[in-house]
């Protein structure tokens, strides 16, 4: 992942003046840098309770739920804080401060949460099919949206949508598991000859040399949605997270507000 590496060294100067000690990594495997608290080292979320720190400098390309979330669950399942730490620069208006926080806040890694059901934030990953496909849909992959609709008393279906119209229904969200081939009318595969046929009703209606040509055709793949209770431990305390920028000082946002850290 390409990083800029003073904001990597912002986050690491934090946590070393907070009392940990910081070691930083430069492959991929894993967060850039991994911090172990002192015995009298100051907690990032909780100033009573250090725990070691995954510090996680992002670009302005992956201030996003596919960029964050997985990388939030990644330290969780590893007993770890989450520090991200994002340039010092805004988008359409809105720092990138506030864009983790409006991912990760309440409802957290949610889009939505109402009284009707929830709304999902796309993921990195595609839809696997029960026949061996992927499901693709005739949209753009950034106007599908997953969505919970409750019909009555039991568990809320499961729908993709494009604006008011539905593409899409599932059971609900643990069908994503299993997807049947027939929930989706687009589907495509990799041929024997490397080509990527889309298929409506068992037909091929569609041939391209690569995803990116069927992006570009107008069949982008059905992006997984991020189902929180999918990705984090059952007892996951979602609130072990907090950001932080170059041109802040010692300012960190957490899910309790903004404070002084390190």
């Amino acid at each position: 992942m390409p990083i800029y590496p003073s904001v990597r060294d912002h986050g690491v100067s934090l946590c070393e003046r907070a009392g940990y000690d910081v070691a930083v990594h430069d492959d991929s495997g894993g967060p850039s840098a991994l911090a172990t608290p002192n015995d009298d080292a100051v907690g990032l979320v909780d100033a009573t309770d250090p725990r070691p720190v995954a510090v996680e400098p992002l670009t302005e390309a992956n201030v996003g739920p596919d960029g964050l979330i997985p990388r939030f669950v990644n330290a969780v399942r590893e007993g770890r804080d989450c520090l991200f730490v994002v340039p010092s620069t805004e988008a359409m208006g809105t720092t990138l401060t506030q864009m983790v926080a409006t991912v990760l806040g309440e409802p957290p890694c949610l889009a939505a949460d109402g009284p009707d059901g929830r709304q999902f934030y796309n993921g990195p990953d595609r839809v696997p099919l029960s026949d061996g496909t992927y499901a693709c849909a005739r949209a753009p992959a950034s106007d599908l949206q997953w969505r919970e609709v409750r019909v009555d008393q039991g568990r809320p279906r499961l729908e993709l949508g494009v604006g008011t119209e539905v593409v899409a229904v599932l059971e609900h969200v643990d069908s994503l598991a299993d997807a049947g081939r027939h929930a989706f009318q687009h589907a495509y595969r990799r041929a024997d000859n490397g080509q990527f046929e889309v298929t409506a009703g068992g037909d091929v209606i569609e041939r391209f040399p690569g995803p990116t040509a069927m992006r570009r055709g107008g069949y982008p793949p059905v992006p997984m949605p991020l189902v929180p209770e999918h990705l984090f431990p059952e007892d996951a305390d979602h609130s072990r997270w907090a950001v932080c920028q170059p041109d802040g000082g010692t300012d960190v946002l957490t899910a309790d507000g903004l404070s002084a850290w390190g």
